[in-house]
């Protein structure tokens, strides 16, 4: 079985990354025992959202070494919340070592702030919710930034805190939780809401389903 953890801090911002969780148990629900969400934090103690629900992390950041290691993690996502100016140093030294490993890191909106102060962006194409946004952290990769909804460069996906559905499609993609005949379908469900798409989904998934 391979993971997905998802960072849980202080003021994460609720719809960012709602979208992902459904996803992951709803592929588990058709293909068990594939894919588990974790949820990590900076120890263990609970956590509020920023629509002020209580979250408690399963394990610490320390766990995803491990999990890097023998190579079950699938992917670290790490979604948006008010508090990515400053701190989170050791969420900093483990996307480190997950590069390195060359496990997936995506992060949404404040998020990406936090992968520019470490230095993750300085020479990969990356996009947050404006240029200007990341300027503040000095980091040297204003040059790669890109005009998208979500980018992903050598490991590393970024994408601005109003695209939380194209986000989730490319996290589900570079994981592969569900065939991209699915991700497809249903990016367009949630981006178009046309019948024809979700028509396009049910069919992929019904294909999946009975493979």
């Amino acid at each position: 079985m391979r993971t997905i953890a998802l960072y849980t801090t202080e003021t994460m911002a609720d719809w960012e990354y709602a979208y992902l969780t459904t996803q992951i148990a709803g592929a588990e629900q058709l293909k068990p025992g594939r894919f588990r969400l974790l949820l990590v934090g900076d120890g263990l103690e609970l956590v509020r959202t920023l629509g002020n629900l209580p979250l408690a992390p399963e394990a610490d950041l320390d766990a995803l070494q491990a999990l890097a290691n023998d190579g079950s993690l699938a992917a670290l996502v790490i979604p948006g919340g008010d508090h990515y100016a400053a701190g989170h140093e050791r969420l900093i030294k483990v996307v480190g070592h997950l590069v390195d490993k060359e496990v997936p890191v995506a992060a949404i909106c404040g998020a990406t702030l936090l992968l520019a102060r470490g230095g993750f962006l300085d020479e990969r194409r990356h996009t947050s919710n404006a240029a200007s946004f990341l300027e503040a952290s000095g980091y040297r990769g204003g040059v790669h930034y890109v005009e998208a909804p979500v980018v992903t460069d050598r490991g590393v996906t970024t994408a601005s805190g109003i695209h939380a559905a194209p986000f989730t499609a490319e996290v589900m993609r570079i994981t592969g939780l569900v065939p991209d005949a699915m991700v497809d379908s249903w990016e367009q469900v949630f981006l178009n809401g046309r019948e024809k798409d979700y028509m396009a989904l049910m069919e992929a998934t019904s294909a999946w389903q009975n493979a």
